[in-house]
């Protein structure tokens, strides 16, 4: 049978009938007899007119007023989970969304339900963030600092070739099973996009069982690693002026401008304490220091970053199950070694981008932020 299309007389006559009459629509569509003007019709068409109201104000559908079942939390609830937040924040650093849910709202609903309301309020259970959020001092600091590079002009060149290397110290988790810790998930928590842990906490949770090797590292444009050394020690002012004294002299040699003689690092105590400045100021050495909290400035972080993502791709490709720490160490020492120079230099060329960025956004993270904490 060729199907027929509704007129609007058809219409009025069908909505008339279903909203006044009392017939069904499914009664119009089996009794061809009595309405025998609406056969061939489409049964979905008769349906949809039968719900639009004569007057065409609103539906005559019922459950298009359904304000649906009420909410298991109200705003008060809403309100204690944010507070119970800024609770675990200021005790933990972080929080489980079963902790987070019997401190605030107890049994009052699921625990799926519960994430769903997080989710409502911007939470997510994403990766972990290493660092903490800036506070209100810190993006003064860094507008201010890339305010002054921009008034003095320094462009792509003094990033290439006025700084002679680019320093801070890093570490890598050892594993006896390294194929098995490539693929281990990530730690994660609950977390809004943009938010990192509180201002103390710059990790989540300890690290039981695990070994972590503690490397120097500095590179230099056009010549990539120039100093990569291991340290056992925990380092103080004292030891870092012996490292100074020790290793610093082959790293000006190998770098691209060995009369510059000039350091970019960041503002670990560390590194900038009495005796590893005066240990510098022999070498004839000169500290170029960004603010703190801002790995973003440091285009040395985002070579960490790829040298991680270069061990987890070695323990895969080459089904690594078994590394001693010896072993594992010569691998992270060759990779950062043989690490090609190409994007060394574009993590370094991205500098002037990296201020512009940090100026445009009123001192907050860039993206580069966003790609070492990946």
């Amino acid at each position: 049978m060729e199907k027929k299309k509704l007129s609007y007389e058809q219409s009025c006559q069908l909505r008339a009938l279903v909203q006044f009459g009392g017939v069904k629509v499914c009664d119009i569509i089996k009794d061809t007899e009595r309405f025998p003007g609406f056969v061939g019709i489409p049964a979905g068409t008769l349906y949809d007119h039968a719900k639009k109201a004569l007057d065409g104000t609103q539906p005559h559908d019922k459950r298009q007023l359904n304000e649906g079942r009420p909410r298991l939390l109200d705003d008060r609830d809403l309100r204690g989970v944010k507070r119970q937040i800024n609770i675990l924040r200021d005790q933990e650093g972080t929080f489980t969304s079963g902790r987070l849910q019997m401190f605030s709202t107890g049994a009052k609903t699921s625990n799926s339900t519960f994430r769903r309301y997080l989710r409502r309020m911007g939470y997510g259970f994403r990766n972990t963030r290493r660092k903490g959020i800036l506070k209100k001092k810190d993006l003064k600091k860094r507008l201010k600092f890339a305010r002054k590079i921009k008034k003095l002009g320094l462009g792509d060149e003094f990033w290439k070739t006025g700084i002679s290397f680019y320093l801070d110290a890093t570490g890598f988790v050892y594993k006896r099973n390294p194929m098995d810790q490539a693929r281990a998930p990530r730690a994660r928590e609950w977390r809004k996009k943009d938010e990192g842990l509180n201002f103390q906490c710059t990790a989540k949770g300890k690290k039981e069982g695990s070994t972590q090797k503690k490397f120097m590292v500095a590179i230099s444009y056009n010549k990539g690693v120039v100093l990569c050394k291991e340290f056992h020690f925990r380092l103080n002012g004292f030891k870092f002026a012996r490292m100074v004294r020790r290793d610093f002299p082959l790293a000006f040699r190998l770098s691209n401008n060995p009369k510059s003689k000039r350091i970019l690092q960041d503002g670990c105590p560390v590194q900038n304490s009495v005796r590893g400045k005066r240990a510098i100021d022999k070498l004839g050495g000169h500290l170029f220091c960004i603010p703190a909290r801002s790995p973003d400035i440091n285009p040395i972080e985002n070579f960490f970053h790829l040298v991680g993502k270069e061990l987890k791709k070695q323990a895969l490709e080459r089904k690594i199950t078994s590394e001693t720490e010896e072993e594992f160490v010569a691998r992270v020492i060759k990779t950062m070694m043989e690490f090609p120079v190409e994007p060394i230099n574009k993590t370094i060329e991205s500098m002037d981008k990296r201020i512009q960025m940090i100026i445009k956004n009123g001192g907050q993270r860039t993206k580069y932020y966003r790609v070492v904490q990946k």
